[in-house]
């Protein structure tokens, strides 16, 4: 016989940890419903024939209906309750995934305190994918001491911890102390590892002192890092999700010390998280402090948040459970696979600076934390970026380190050359993750540091510009703003240096021109040489209309992104391509290059990447009349995985 209620419980229990358990049930329902009309129908048919039957007969169709009919009906009897989950869990599951969070986290919290220990365990991931995917609005500090200040030009940045080509235009005017220390690389880069370990220890000193003159904070130390913290909540917040604003420098030192703590993964538990007692309050106050984290840019993938408290293994050293605690764990990988991440336009990244001002003549310096998740969509391609803000307000590119898939970086920036050289100029400078998934979704974080003044800096600032800045300015023949009608320094042929950007004008300005400034660095020596002249005829604009329309010369590079190994394009890449030729259609004299790209792991790599460059050459054409005289075509095959076709407009002829 089969036991069709213990496949019904079998079911339940796995489908339910599938998610799928209502389509499950409707299914046994809809089955209970058939086999109940079955019932019925064939027991009116057999008590038809019971007067014909004679008793012998009569009795073993009577026994038959007895024993198949107690099975039949036992089907609905079963109570709902074997599925073991609430109704309030249902509905906070079904808000979660209907986008509705703030409702869901509400209904998960009312779990938290109520429900079952295992009910309990599965609100506490909910939470934390809920505060992970709408990064909460709840109010926050703004990073201190980043809003003033202007740059000088620099020459280039090389992040040390980070092997990565050098910037364009680097080492014009070496110094001594350079020279001899590239006599011995080997030698230099063990001594700068070692400086820059000192350097760390010493910042992790000074934040552990600060925050151990705070009654509100206490930390608990194992051998050299620290193991745990607890703060008291009464001293941080006015109520449950604003902190009070003489509790500002003490979260800035707790996330600093975050950072100086390299990949640690940092676990927040809601205080009476141990002893089983979690209010709601306390719980809005450890996703109020993981939010303030995540907004100073330290990376998701190494932040959790525990609402229950359970499966926690505490460190010896922590001899006090009262409190918000953090605990950290040293061998902990940061996650960098982002699973529930639908919402988003774009690959999750993160981008954080520690601190955002910092004085070259104090020999201080900043950690510079960024991260790149993978995202449903496939492994994304990223490209970190690092900006002078020059005294006309145009960005000038610096630095460019690019790469495929996940990724978390940590490194320590000293505000000068090479790690050992000259000082850069005071001012601001901007720090930038990009990152672009298959499907052409692009994210993009940015972060500002200043390098303070020092006091004999002041003069020479009012008085003259530094030679190595007037040699940056000349490489980058950047554009002033509309109301200093100058015009911009022609680039000499030959010249390596990195292009500025388009003028500035505002932040959000500055992030629609961040994308079109860093692509040029991908950019072959020939492409320099041809549009050489094309800053000097952008600045021959009398007035903002004339220079809107020719602003995008030698600025403006589209990706077109197609699928792997494939030459179909993707549908948002497809609306691209009406952009791009609106665009030309504006500009009439203009031409585009295209270069088609695949990756040397492709089957027949250089056909494939010819195939996608035809495919637009196609589309100009035929769909959108592109005469293709306007276009230089050209195919390149790439060492990482890429599979675009890559735009760039050249200007007039």
């Amino acid at each position: 016989m089969l036991n069709i209620s213990g496949f019904k419980d079998s079911g339940l229990r796995i489908c339910k940890e599938a998610g799928i358990k209502k389509i499950f049930s409707a299914i046994l329902n809809l089955q209970s419903a058939i086999f109940n009309a079955v019932d019925m129908i064939f027991r009116s048919h057999v008590m038809k024939m019971m007067p014909k039957l004679k008793f012998p007969a009569a009795a073993a169709v009577f026994a038959v209906l007895v024993f198949f009919g107690g099975n039949f009906s036992e089907l609905p009897a079963q109570p709902d309750s074997r599925a073991g989950m609430s109704r309030s869990m249902e509905q906070a599951i079904r808000l979660y995934h209907e986008g509705q969070d703030n409702e869901a986290m509400d209904r998960f919290m009312d779990i938290l305190v109520k429900g079952s220990p295992s009910e309990k365990s599965m609100a506490n991931e909910y939470i934390s994918r809920i505060t992970l995917r709408m990064n909460t609005g709840i109010q926050t500090f703004r990073d201190q001491g980043t809003e003033g200040g202007v740059m000088k030009d620099v020459e280039g940045v090389r992040r040390v911890p980070v092997r990565s080509q050098a910037a364009a235009g680097e080492d014009l005017v070496p110094s001594e102390e350079e020279a001899a220390v590239r006599e011995a690389p080997e030698t230099r880069q063990a001594r700068v590892a070692e400086k820059i370990s000192e350097r760390i220890v010493a910042m992790r000193r000074t934040l552990l002192l600060e925050l151990g003159k705070s009654d509100a904070v206490k930390i608990y130390m194992g051998e050299v890092l620290p193991r745990a913290v607890t703060i008291n909540p009464q001293r941080f917040f006015v109520n449950e999700t604003v902190f009070k604003p003489n509790a500002s420098a003490a979260l800035s030192s707790l996330a600093g010390l975050i950072f100086t703590l390299g990949k640690a993964n940092v676990l927040i538990l809601p205080e009476g998280a141990v002893e089983g007692d979690v209010k709601i309050k306390n719980i809005r106050q450890a996703i109020a402090l993981n939010s303030y984290l995540i907004s100073r840019g330290i990376s998701q993938a190494r932040l959790d948040v525990n609402l229950t408290g359970a499966d926690i293994r505490f460190p010896k050293e922590l001899t006090n459970i009262s409190g918000l605690i953090l605990l950290f764990n040293y061998d902990v990988v940061p996650r960098l696979k982002d699973l529930d991440d639908a919402q988003a336009r774009g690959p999750k990244v993160s981008l954080g600076v520690y601190p955002t001002a910092i004085s070259v003549q104090k020999n201080e310096g900043a950690l510079v934390e960024f991260s790149v998740f993978e995202s449903p969509a496939g492994k994304p391609t990223w490209k970190f970026e690092i900006f002078s803000v020059q005294p006309d307000n145009t960005l000038l590119s610096l630095q460019k380190l690019d790469g495929y898939g996940p990724q978390y970086n940590q490194s320590y920036w000293n505000g000068r050359k090479n790690f050992f050289g000259v000082p850069y100029s005071s001012g601001k400078y901007m720090v930038s993750v990009t990152a672009t998934d298959m499907e052409g979704r692009e994210t993009n974080l940015r972060r500002f540091l200043v390098i303070k003044a020092g006091k004999e800096e002041e003069p020479e600032r009012e008085a003259k510009k530094s030679p190595a800045a007037a040699v940056a300015a000349k490489a980058a023949g950047g554009r002033q703003l509309p109301p200093k009608k100058v015009k911009p320094a022609l680039k000499k042929a030959g010249t390596t240096g990195v292009r500025a950007a388009k003028t500035v004008k505002g932040r959000k300005k500055a992030a629609e021109k961040l994308s079109a400034a860093a692509v040029l660095k991908e950019a072959p020596p020939a492409s320099a040489e041809e549009n050489a002249s094309q800053p000097e005829k952008g600045g021959q604009a009398e007035d903002g209309a004339q220079e809107s329309r020719t602003e995008f010369s030698g600025q403006v590079s589209y990706k077109i992104y197609f699928r792997e190994e494939t030459a179909i394009v993707t549908p948002n890449s497809e609306k691209k391509l009406a952009q791009v030729a609106e665009t030309m259609n504006y500009y009439p004299m203009a031409k585009i290059r295209l270069i088609g790209y695949a990756y040397s792991g492709e089957a027949n790599s250089e056909a494939m990447a010819q195939n996608r460059v035809n495919y637009v050459v196609a589309r100009f054409t035929k769909k959108y009349m592109i005469g293709k005289d306007r276009m230089d075509i050209s195919t390149q095959i790439s060492d990482t995985p890429k599979s675009i076709v890559e735009i760039k407009m050249l200007g007039k002829e």
